[in-house]
């Protein structure tokens, strides 16, 4: 498979939407990337099983990390893996506002600073156009 057409493979499977905080490619200005949901650097590969479309902030704030320290415990815990996990079952959206329902989903949360102020606005104005969805 060429390098343009696993491109296209990956945004297609994920709806032209970032695959962590959903929000529609066709809503920004600049091309969403293709992310190394395990990065190469920790032994990740260029498999479709391993990419994802990642909006460009979602992609800045992930960089190369794949896990966090849980704060109260101490413990690893992995990000949402788009391969591997269903978005409604770890994260619920509110009001904009998306919340982690796993431990998973938590991480996600926090080190993507999906919460941002500016991103849950843009997700309200996305969703009362009825541009951003959750299934």
């Amino acid at each position: 498979m060429s390098s343009d057409e696993l491109r296209q493979l990956v945004i297609q499977r994920a709806r032209e939407r970032c695959e962590y905080c959903l929000m529609p490619q066709k809503a920004s200005t600049i091309p969403y990337q293709i992310d190394h949901i395990i990065s190469k650097q920790h032994g990740g590969t260029d498999n479709d099983s391993n990419l994802a479309l990642c909006c460009p902030v979602c992609n800045r704030y992930k960089g190369p990390n794949v896990a966090t320290l849980e704060p109260t415990t101490g413990t690893f815990v992995g990000f949402f893996n788009p391969r591997q996990h269903v978005w409604l079952d770890h994260f619920r959206i509110e009001t904009g506002v998306i919340t982690g329902l796993t431990p998973q989903g938590q991480a996600t949360v926090t080190i993507f600073r999906l919460n941002e102020p500016v991103r849950v606005t843009e997700r309200l104005n996305l969703i009362n156009l009825g541009l951003y969805v959750t299934d």
